[in-house]
């Protein structure tokens, strides 16, 4: 296992330190421990940075190794069509699995939460949240999550049991109860796509459709309520519904 999960590892650690420096960097430049969250994201983007290079390396170490690598499985290019199809099943995928939480109301046992995100992203601007959140984000966890840990565990156990788990230590790696609910059933997601497509870019589109997506919940969420805004989210909604029926229809007669 520990062969599996140390990647997760790597990226932890560099996160850790690239935290660290952000705090150094605003104690000698005087601006206050109440800036942090005016970087919080930057720190993020820049570990995935750091961190995409080395798992590039330890994948391609891995298929040097053999395994399931071996087989070839996950060296195919997505058309065009594709890449749109991932892309919307992302939005789809989010949207969704924020309208399951908000009608179970969990996020009301975490209140804390929603006052955290709130700090971070209300000090950001729009293409700063997309770069860092929604593109370079989701390339790092991609590589590390289905790229190196979840393709490790198609070594040892059934694909089920390796989408289970991915997905469970995908989860549990965003730090709080919330984040692992959605976390992790957005990790099963991409987990599936990437061994029923065999390209990595599968989870990386989804992972930022869903992203970009919650960047434009999070902007639709500070402004103000209004009907015409419902009611172009439930038309959003009624179309994420069918792109959803459509995947999974196209799922079961794609063959295996």
């Amino acid at each position: 296992m520990w062969r599996v999960l140390y990647p997760a590892g790597i990226h932890f650690v560099v996160g850790y330190v690239v935290g660290q420096a952000l705090i150094l960097f605003l104690m000698l430049t005087g601006r206050g421990m109440d800036q942090l969250s005016s970087y919080s994201l930057a720190a993020t983007g820049v570990t995935g940075l750091l961190t995409a290079p080395i798992a590039v390396w330890l994948m391609r170490r891995d298929e040097r190794q053999g395994g399931y690598y071996r087989r070839g499985r996950f060296k195919r290019r997505l058309r065009p069509g594709e890449v749109v199809w991932m892309l919307l099943l992302g939005v789809s995928v989010c949207h969704l699995a924020n309208m399951l939480l908000s009608i179970l109301q969990i996020a009301r046992l975490f209140p804390g939460y929603g006052e955290l995100s709130e700090r971070v992203f209300s000090d950001q601007d729009l293409l700063s949240m997309v770069f860092w959140v929604g593109i370079v984000a989701p390339i790092a966890e991609e590589l590390i999550f289905r790229g190196l840990i979840f393709r490790r565990l198609l070594d040892d156990m059934r694909v089920g049991w390796a989408i289970g788990i991915s997905a469970f230590f995908f989860g549990i790696y965003h730090g709080n109860v919330l984040q692992f609910l959605y976390a992790g059933i957005l990790g099963a997601c991409f987990a599936y796509c990437y061994y029923r497509l065999g390209s990595l870019w599968a989870p990386i589109l989804l992972h930022m459709g869903a992203n970009c997506w919650s960047v434009a919940l999070t902007q639709l969420a500070a402004g103000e309520a209004t009907p015409e805004l419902g009611y172009i989210l439930l038309l959003l909604m009624g179309v994420e519904v069918v792109i959803l029926v459509f995947s999974i229809v196209a799922f079961c007669r794609r063959p295996r």
